[in-house]
């Protein structure tokens, strides 16, 4: 192997190299080629084609390339067939040729380069001169000018005839595209012929020698009109050149080119003389052929082939032409004017021509210039601008294109059915017909282009544009169209919601793939239109104003409810099986987090880094993507890097560069919405909070915003001031927890400190004496000392639970706590909180004091502060009776000081009138439960707008007393608690006009809340006033005799509480179940002989009918209504007991809200509450058990086991059940209107649904009675209406018929089964549910023996409106008839029966219709054919219900003549 050259070898190792690899004589690597020369011209000669430089050519490698093997270059051009037929290179020179030369051993290769170069002696011996003697020779012309005029270089026109030419100077162009008239050379006319040379030299498509139409070849005017394939007879080309066939190929591979070129023109020749030689019919038969022969590219092909169109005006066979005339198209033919435009009545004449054309359309024909001119030459409309010669680019006038420049016309008439919307670039909607200047660039080339302003469907089509700017102006409108209609002022009115519209066209996945956009432009207008369309204005701003009021802390998440979807097998359809699409119409946020919209959004804040608009934008979408749930919380804290950036970059520990009211820099400064993405993922779960604690030091942000004074820091003051209340915010997150305590005792000093500051802080408006600056600064001081009060709430209740996290602590044995450990006591315990007792409560005294003696209306901030502190003295006292240092002397004295000191006079004054008048005027019962604002199924919102008040939900409004009336009343229910003998002195609070007039609202219009709008979970900080109102009557009734005149006012409003409470408030409802709704001081009726008065009430009633009506007390003797009135009271403990067991199945939500409403921060897991899905407790709530024990009924059965009796905890929970239904009905009637009556009967079905004879006990049936006579008064027969949805019941027509079955079956004629059998089948309901009795289950017939006299439902329910269902009617005659129905067996039906068949058949109505006549003849001789002649007579002679009668009617003593008549019509047909 031979040794390759190393470095640092000198030139003796080189020749001793070249030596060894010569003396071994081994082939070479390399072989030395010749390639030509590519600068060099080729002139047609082998000599030129000659090796004229060495070339090193690589074995393997393409000798043609150039290139060594391996090396890439560029693909081979692919040659014609033309070209590829041509002869070889070596046959004749061509140029780029490459020679290999073959050195022998010793030849030098210089010797070998000259031996085989030729030198230029043979290119000069091949040189041919140019035949000239047949050309037109042209004597120059005269001119009138001494030298030509400078042109300026805007009147050059570059490529003519659409033909490219080569890159020319300036010049060249401008002396191709003129004439000599444009050169300023202007020429004498001339007379002399030129002469003609028979053949040119070159063949070119057209010829620019001169020529005359006096020497064209004269054939018939049809042949020359219908000359065809290209050869088009035009006046300036010559018929002795060729265009189809030119001859090319022949040229290229021929060696004599003179006789390639007589060739030619002899075939042209041939071709002139055959169509001169064909009539016109044969050339257009010719032509036919030709047109079904060709392909329809290649016949296009021929066309393009022939001449171009003449620019003369005259006809082929117009003569008489002066040869000047002729003389001036020579040199006009070859290039058109450039500096004048042609006129377009020119333009016409010259094309209006006769010409042979091709129409797919027709055989053939001549296409006639006068075919396409118009009848009438119209005036060329004026140029809106007239263009000048000097404007580049302007040679050649678009009218069509300046026509842009005129005037918009005027837009259509606004059309009845509405338009289509269009915006402006601020997303606002822009009248058709307003007058906006064009130069506002709201007016395009679209549809519609006099009418200003883009569509959407324009948006959208442009946010696709290849333009940047264009993208981006697109998206920023959708951006600002979305804003403007997320809080209702787009400046019109809107026939359809226009953001779910917008969502289901696309315009989510729109912003989504837009923000992939490497510009910044595009994805600055990304962020703006996804933070358009996820937040809605006005949520944040509502709950940070809420956030300091009682429990203000708890969030409920902003997911939609989604039903679950199954798939044809009955499985659940998962999420991850629904496509993008289907995921984004029901849920925005999860098909935003199966985008990577999380990762996308890291990747603009750590790399690319954009502006603070963009950055607090994408800040404001993760706390939205946060508020969703728990799930997408945990998507951003597992994202790589994100909330690492979040720290890192936007909540700086170092000191920042101090920036003006506009932050221009987001990074390295600190941004309130970073701080308050990281609240909401604390609310979300102590998990969340402790990682954000232990990984990113969350503490050491909040001890540097927080510890620093507002007016300190190097920022705006508002940003200051917001900046530091968010940080106390946090930390009272944290503390919600029990974590973060041990940065209490460090910052204990400084707390006290600006517990000293709040005391000198007036919540009383400032006078008209200071600025606004100052106004607003206050507020801002006092929402920062509202935060920390709240704050330091929280570490009253984590100190508070120390000793009792200790005592459980030390009561588990060794075995349990290692099987259930529990949490360790917290880092503080009371002793670290006394020393913020004495400030507080100085806070809280003059604050109350200045209310007390205020008269003026306080604004929102200064009534939450007042709230706070009174929240902080609840929180301490309740706390207070848990410590081993519990003194209760001391703690008496201090209630007793408080109340007659602070609480009672304020009681009294007008500013507590006000807070209750404002209660009633913010009260949800002025809420309808639907949002004005747009309401989005897939993208809740709480509805909030962040101007206009009046669009906000009542309670949480900024005028809005709840925050202050919850805290107030908290602090004496929890002051009632522990000392019960000051309850006498919140009696005027109990009997206060205002307080009852404010809770007969609430009771006489009961608030439900819509379970698909999120808008109605505000309604709990109402709860919260209602919840302390009824607990404070609790405590004030049982000290108190004379508060039990309004016991059944809050009783009710306990009621209407109950089913209004949402998910997250079990605690509540246990509450009121265990303690208020079935105590007796809220049923007071039972211990003022109200039950003896009901039986007196039910004597004097029954003394006062007529004994002639009819009456239920025949049917059923049993217990009075005052004795089941007793009866009920007397088992209210049993009753208690029964709710409380049926409503404490959730034991783990029950566990749950008691941690929150109690404050135990050791329980407490979230700050989130459960998904909004409405009411907790639904209206039906008192049947609850019927239905829980019907459904396990139901399941037994399945089972295969038969029901036949009940034990007796069951048989005593329906009578329970009973009872209190009963109780309510009587005493309670208006609480229970919210349940509609037909869902009462239902419910009632269950009873006699369950078993075979769980109807006929006694204790059942016993109330069951008395229930029924309440349901059957006027009013509530009234109310009753089966012709609607009954809630709860999925078809009421099923369950029916299920009653008839088991009526049927088990009923043996039970007269309290029937009626609640004749309940749906009154007339006034649907024809379905009578059919179902008298067709479907005509058994039911037969056992319906109910008397008429002890029908409680009024008989005229049956019979009237009278029966117009033809269908029906024959039913009934079927059945009376047959027998089905007797007096005897059903004197009800019987009477229904025979009532509704007289009133048809000689009823006057539908007289004129065919059908309905032929249908009551019919039946009228039916009833005439009867056997049974009473019946016939009963039916024909009926006149009305009269009870005094055995059968319940009376009958015509003989036949009215209106009636006779009506018979013999009908036994005539």
């Amino acid at each position: 192997m031979i040794r390759r050259p190393k470095p640092g070898e000198s030139e003796e190792d080189l020749l001793r190299l070249q030596e060894e690899f010569l003396a071994r004589e081994v082939a070479s690597s390399a072989n030395v080629v010749k390639k030509g020369d590519k600068r060099k011209n080729v002139a047609g000669t082998a000599q030129q084609n000659r090796v004229e430089k060495d070339v090193v050519q690589l074995p393997g490698a393409d000798p043609s390339s150039g290139l060594p093997m391996g090396a890439t270059s560029d693909p081979p051009k692919k040659k014609s067939k033309f070209r590829s037929s041509r002869p070889a290179a070596g046959d004749y020179g061509v140029r780029g040729q490459r020679i290999e030369i073959d050195l022998d051993r010793d030849e030098d290769p210089e010797v070998a380069m000259e031996r085989h170069d030729t030198h230029i002696t043979s290119v000069l011996s091949k040189i041919m001169e140019h035949d000239t003697s047949n050309a037109a020779v042209h004597l120059p012309r005269g001119t009138t000018q001494g030298f030509p005029t400078a042109l300026h270089r805007g009147h050059t026109t570059g490529a003519q005839n659409g033909k490219p030419h080569k890159k020319r100077s300036l010049f060249a162009q401008q002396f191709e595209s003129s004439t000599s008239n444009q050169f300023g050379v202007s020429t004498e006319p001339q007379s002399e012929q030129p002469i003609r040379a028979p053949v040119s030299s070159s063949i070119q498509p057209h010829s620019t020698h001169p020529m005359r139409v006096s020497d064209l070849p004269m054939a018939s005017s049809s042949v020359e009109e219908n000359m065809e394939m290209g050869e088009s007879i035009a006046a300036e080309s010559s018929p002795q050149e060729p265009h189809v066939i030119s001859g090319a190929g022949l040229l290229q591979g021929s060696l004599d080119p003179e006789r390639a070129r007589k060739d030619i023109q002899q075939i042209h020749q041939e071709n002139l003389g055959r169509l001169s030689a064909m009539s016109e019919e044969e050339i257009l038969q010719e032509q036919q052929k030709l047109r079904q022969m060709l392909d329809p590219n290649l016949l296009k092909f021929l066309q393009s082939k022939g001449p171009s169109k003449p620019t003369s005006s005259s006809t082929p066979t117009s003569k008489p032409q002066a040869d000047s005339e002729n003389d001036s198209m020579d040199t006009e033919s070859s290039a058109p004017m450039a500096t004048e435009p042609i006129p377009e009545e020119k333009m016409t004449q010259e094309t209006s021509k006769q010409r042979v054309h091709f129409d797919d359309n027709a055989g053939g024909g001549v296409d006639d210039g006068k075919e396409e001119q118009e009848p009438e030459e119209q005036e060329p409309e004026e140029p809106p601008i007239e263009v000048k010669k000097e404007w580049v680019n302007m040679n050649k006038v678009e009218s069509d294109k300046i026509s842009w420049l005129k005037d918009m016309p005027k837009p259509s008439a606004k059309a009845k059915e509405g338009y289509q919307a269009r915006f402006d670039f601020n997303g606002m909607l822009v009248a058709r017909d307003a007058d906006i200047p064009v130069r506002e660039g709201l007016h395009h080339h679209g549809e519609e282009q006099e009418v200003p302003g883009y569509s959407l469907e324009e948006l959208f089509t442009l946010s696709r544009s290849s333009v940047v700017q264009q993208r981006v102006l697109a998206l920023q409108t959708l951006a600002r169209v979305l804003y403007n209609c997320r809080i209702s002022d787009i400046g019109g009115e809107l026939m359809e919601p226009l953001v779910p519209k917008l969502l289901e066209a696309g315009v989510l996945f729109l912003f989504r793939w837009s923000l992939d956009d490497v510009n910044e432009g595009v994805i600055t207008a990304c962020i703006e239109g996804l933070a358009a369309l996820l937040i809605q204005p006005g949520d944040e701003s509502t709950s940070d104003r809420v956030f300091s009021w009682y429990r203000g802390s708890e969030t409920t998440p902003m997911r939609p409810v989604v039903e679950d979807e199954e798939d044809e097998s009955g499985q659940k359809i998962e999420d991850k099986e629904k496509s993008d699409p289907q995921l984004a119409s029901q849920d925005v946020i999860k098909a935003l987090l199966r985008m990577s919209v999380l990762e996308r959004l890291r990747y603009i804040l750590e790399v690319v880094r954009p502006p603070a608009p963009v950055v607090l934008n994408a800040l404001a979408i993760l706390i939205r993507i946060a508020r969703h749930s728990q799930e997408a919380t945990h998507e951003i804290m597992k994202c790589p890097r994100l909330m690492q950036t979040v720290f890192a970059e936007f909540l700086p520990l170092a000191s920042w560069k101090s920036q003006g009211d506009v932050v221009s820099e987001a990074y390295n400064y600190p941004l309130i919405p970073a701080l308050k993405l990281a609240r909401v993922i604390c609310q979300n779960g102590r998990h969340f909070a402790a990682t954000l604690l232990t990984k990113y030091n969350l503490m050491s942000v909040v001890v540097r915003y927080a510890s620093m004074e507002p007016v300190d820091m190097p920022m705006n003051i508002g940003e200051a001031f917001q900046l530091s209340t968010e940080a106390f915010r946090v930390w009272q997150v944290c503390v919600s927890y029990g974590l973060a305590c041990d940065t209490y005792r460090d910052l204990y000093p400084l707390l006290m400190q600006q517990l000293q500051v709040f005391q000198r802080l007036s919540i009383l408006p400032l006078d008209s004496t200071h600025d606004a600056s100052s106004k607003a600064a206050n507020r801002l001081q006092m929402t920062r000392a509202c935060t920390v009060l709240s704050m330091l709430e929280g570490v009253i209740h984590v100190a508070g639970s120390a000793v009792i996290l200790q005592q459980k602590q030390t009561m588990r044995s060794d075995e349990q706590s290692q099987q259930h450990p529990r949490a360790p006591p917290p880092p503080i315990d009371w002793s670290h909180v006394t020393g913020l007792m004495p400030p507080l409560e100085l806070c809280a005294k003059r604050w109350l004091a200045e209310m007390t003696n205020c008269s003026d209306v306080l604004e929102a901030e200064a009534l939450a502060l007042a709230g706070s502190s009174l929240n902080f003295l609840a929180s301490v006292y309740e706390n207070w009776t848990r410590q081993p240092s519990y003194s209760p002397v001391d703690c008496l004295q201090h209630i007793e000081e408080l109340v007659t000191r602070l609480l009672v006079p304020f009681m009294t004054s007008t500013s507590f009138y006000s807070v209750v008048c404002n209660l009633k005027s913010h009260s949800s019962v002025s809420h309808d439960g639907n949002s004005s604002l747009p309401i989005i199924s897939a993208l809740p919102d709480f509805s909030c707008h962040p101007e206009d008040q009046s669009l906000v939900y009542p309670c949480v409004k900024q005028t809005s007393s709840y925050g202050f009336a919850a805290g107030l009343l908290r602090l004496v229910t929890t002051l009632l608690k522990i000392h019960k003998g000051m309850a006498a002195k919140f009696c005027p609070i109990i009997e206060s006009t205002y307080v009852t007039e404010y809770l007969k609202a609430v009771c006489k219009h009961p608030h439900q809340s819509s379970a698909s709008q999120l808008v109605g979970s505000w309604a709990r900080y109402e709860h919260h006033v209602l919840y302390y109102l009824v607990k404070l009557y609790y405590h004030v009734a049982q000290q108190s005799e004379s508060c039990h005149q309004y016991s059944i006012l809050y009783h009710s409003t306990a009621l209407v509480l109950l089913t209004s409470l949402q998910s997250g408030q079990e605690h509540y409802v246990h509450d009121l179940l265990s303690t208020v709704l079935f105590h007796t001081d809220f049923l007071a009726e039972g211990r003022i002989g109200d039950p003896i008065a009901s039986d007196l009430a039910d004597m004097l009633t029954m003394n006062g009918k007529e004994e002639t009506a009819p009456s239920t007390n025949s049917s059923h003797q049993g217990p009075t209504r005052g004795e089941l009135l007793q009866d009920a009271y007397d088992h209210l403990g049993s009753i208690r007991h029964l709710y409380m067991v049926y409503f404490g199945a959730a034991a783990q939500a029950l566990t749950r809200s008691r941690a929150r409403s109690l404050h135990q921060p050791h329980d407490i897991d979230t700050l989130s509450l459960p998904e909004f899905t409405g009411p907790l407790v639904p209206m039906d709530w008192i049947f609850l058990p019927l239905l829980h024990l019907y459904v396990e009924a139901q399941k037994a059965e399945m089972l295969g086991k038969t029901v036949k009796s009940f034990p007796p905890h069951i048989l005593a929970s329906i009578t329970d059940t009973l009872r209190w239904v009963f109780m309510l009905e009587t005493w309670r009637p208006k609480c229970l209107q919210m349940v509609p009556q037909a869902a009462k009967v239902a419910r009632l079905y269950c009873i006699f649904l369950t078993g075979n004879d769980l109807f006929m006990e006694d204790a059942v049936s016993g109330f069951l009675w008395p229930i029924l006579r309440i349901y059957t008064q006027p009013e509530y027969l009234k109310a009753l209406d089966f012709n609607v949805p009954v809630p709860g019941v999925a078809s009421f027509h099923d369950l029916y018929m299920s009653i008839l079955t088991q009526y049927e079956a088990v009923s043996f004629g039970n007269r309290l089964f029937a009626h609640f059998i004749l309940l749906p089948i009154q007339q006034q309901f649907n024809p379905s549910l009578r059919k179902a009795v008298w067709f479907d289950r005509v058994g039911v017939l037969r056992s319906l023996g109910l008397p008429l006299r002890e029908c409680a439902i009024p008989l005229t329910n049956f019979l009237e409106p009278k029966e117009t269902n033809p269908e029906l009617v024959e039913i009934y005659l079927g059945c009376v008839a047959s027998g089905s129905v007797r007096p005897s067996w059903s004197p009800v039906m019987y009477l229904v029966a025979v009532s509704h068949l007289s009133k048809f058949l000689f009823s006057r109505d539908n007289l004129d219709q065919v059908e309905a006549v032929r249908l009551k003849l019919k039946m009228i001789r039916q009833v005439l054919a009867l056997k049974d002649k009473v019946l016939q007579q009963q039916i024909l002679q009926y006149q009305g219900l009269d009870l005094t009668q055995p059968l319940g009617f009376n009958l015509y003593p003989q036949l009215p003549l209106e009636r006779l008549e009506i018979l013999q019509a009908a036994e005539q047909r």
